[in-house]
């Protein structure tokens, strides 16, 4: 769904820009858009037909439009500037895209690994005679579900857990802890934050709802509880960095700071956003490495003391005959 929103708001935001009216622009997009994206684009176009706003009929397809697209499209039309508003909306589908893939095809290699060791393990057993060619599929078997029951039940726990609560504040105060991982997460919440910001800031939103909403999207409550002062410092009439925990990194403080006193926070905010993202990438790409030496340690111990116990027994038969 994010893949063929990031296009349809891009076509949108050329189309728009090309000086198409609105409701032609929405009927050649809904003319392209499939299942679900379909229905929405088309009930898109027929509100526009009948005069009602285009957020308005967003906020009838919550499973489709996220609210962040909802309040910007809303302050663009008060505007009149939706193609730069549907062109920002693109680039940051295209951005959660792009962690999705950075994430999924470092974890590819670890996973093949994974399985390849879950039948190579029992091997030198089956070789020697010690167990069955059923026993060897079930111990393979055994081995894959010891990876895939804890994941599935972590995936179902992600699903089901609750974006705020003690529940949630644990389990994201426990990634942030996992060595390499929890750094990668915290870099990629703050390049979050600075995006979403940015894309509301740039719109025209003012700066208190900037914040505010940006910090809805980090994806983390504990990097979201250090970020969360600043929309309060903003409201009281203060800069809004004054506001950021200590606890934040001192780069974005400052260049957060020097944004805001010399009036280029928009030009700032999307350099850091820029480093952040770069930064996360980079960890996420050694953690998979990481994890996959890690893996290959793991498997070369388990073999090791596989064979220096299948000496030992052979050892152990060889004396009791002598």
């Amino acid at each position: 769904m994010s893949r063929k929103l990031a296009v349809a708001y891009y076509n949108l935001s050329i189309m728009l820009d090309a000086g198409m009216p609105v409701l032609k622009a929405l009927e050649t997009t809904t003319a392209g858009a499939t299942g679900n994206l379909k229905k929405a684009f088309a009930a898109l176009a027929k509100g526009a037909s009948e005069g009602d706003s285009l957020a308005e009929t967003m906020k009838k397809f919550p499973w489709t439009f996220a609210p962040i697209d909802i309040m910007l499209v809303e302050v663009a039309e008060t505007s009149g500037n939706l193609p730069k508003s549907f062109k920002h909306l693109s680039q940051w589908y295209e951005f959660r895209i792009k962690l999705k893939h950075i994430i999924i095809s470092g974890l590819m290699l670890p996973l093949a690994i994974f399985h390849i060791a879950a039948f190579i393990i029992p091997l030198p057993r089956l070789v020697l005679g010690q167990t069955s060619v059923i026993g060897f599929f079930f111990q393979v078997l055994g081995t894959l579900a010891a990876f895939y029951v804890p994941v599935v039940v972590i995936i179902a726990i992600l699903h089901l857990m609750p974006n705020k609560g003690q529940l949630r504040r644990v389990f994201d105060t426990v990634i942030l802890w996992i060595p390499g991982l929890g750094q990668a997460v915290r870099q990629l919440a703050i390049s979050r934050f600075c995006r979403a910001f940015n894309l509301l800031y740039e719109a025209g939103i003012p700066i208190t709802q900037s914040v505010q909403k940006a910090t809805d999207v980090t994806g983390n409550c504990i990097i979201t509880d250090l970020l969360k002062g600043g929309a309060e410092s903003a409201q009281a009439g203060k800069l809004v960095y004054e506001g950021f925990s200590r606890k934040l990194p001192a780069d974005f403080l400052n260049l957060w700071q020097i944004g805001e006193e010399t009036g280029e926070l928009d030009k700032t905010i999307q350099r850091l956003a820029n480093n952040y993202s770069d930064t996360a990438e980079w960890l996420l790409v050694e953690f998979c490495r990481w994890t996959v030496r890690l893996i290959y340690f793991l498997i070369c111990a388990f073999l090791a003391i596989t064979v220096l116990m299948m000496g030992a027994s052979v050892f152990s038969g060889y004396g009791t005959f002598m």
